[in-house]
C-alpha cells in the first residue's frame, strides 16, 4: 500500500482537484505540484507543507542579530 493508497486515494493523486479544494490544501493534486516547482518552492510550503526548524534555530538566529548589534561596532 503506498502513502497516497493508505490516505484514500486508491487511484493515484488526481489531475486536478476543484477550486475551493486545491485553495485549502485539502487534497493534492500534480497540477498543483507542478505549478510549486514551476515557482521555484524547494520547501513546499504552496502545498502545505512546513519547515521544521531544530533546536538551534532559535539560538543562531539570536547570535546573527546580536553580531549585526550596532552597538558592538561603537567598541
Amino acid at each position: 500500500m503506498t502513502t497516497w493508497e493508505s490516505r484514500c486515494y486508491f487511484d493515484g493523486i488526481p489531475e486536478e482537484v476543484p477550486p475551493g479544494v486545491s485553495k485549502s490544501l485539502r487534497a493534492p493534486s500534480y497540477k498543483a505540484i507542478a505549478l510549486a516547482i514551476l515557482n521555484n518552492d524547494m520547501s513546499l510550503k504552496s502545498l502545505g507543507f512546513s519547515g521544521k526548524h531544530s533546536d538551534w534555530y532559535q539560538v543562531l538566529k539570536e547570535e546573527k542579530k546580536a553580531s549585526e548589534s550596532p552597538q558592538l561596532k561603537l567598541i
